[in-house]
């Protein structure tokens, strides 16, 4: 089971508490979120404000051409009795993706430390290990 983990996302006076997969992957030079469509739209984040930049983007799968929103949502993330700080980031809005995906930049900043990727162990740097959470797809 990858890490998941769940996370309370604001933006433009809307909040939704969802789960986020911890995407090493996802390499970004700063932190960013990637939201499928749906959230988006639910974040007042869809259609695309002014701000935003189209961007073709490297995935797994490809080249894909996506909407990227500069500090457009605050994200902490929650496990228990405990959160994370919360962090301003980058939103870029996917059409294809129907999970949350958190960039290594991201993880770092909310200090999580991936314990055992397969079976889905993390933990907040230096407090108690924590397990992962069921995935939600938007």
């Amino acid at each position: 089971m990858p890490v998941r983990v769940k996370v309370e996302i604001k933006s433009k006076g809307r909040q939704i508490t969802t789960t986020a997969l911890l995407n090493t992957g996802f390499t970004t030079p700063e932190p960013e979120v990637l939201l499928p469509k749906k959230l988006a739209e639910k974040l007042n984040l869809w259609p695309p404000p002014e701000n935003s930049i189209l961007e073709s983007i490297n995935t797994a799968g490809g080249e894909v051409l996506s909407y990227i929103i500069p500090k457009s949502i605050e994200i902490t993330v929650l496990a228990g009795e405990t959160s994370s700080k919360t962090i301003v980031c980058n939103t870029i809005v996917s059409m294809h993706e129907r999970e949350v995906l958190l960039s290594d930049a991201l993880i770092e900043e909310l200090e999580i430390e991936i314990i055992s990727p397969k079976t889905g162990i993390w933990r907040f740097k230096g407090k108690p290990e924590e397990t992962s959470v069921k995935p939600e797809y938007w």
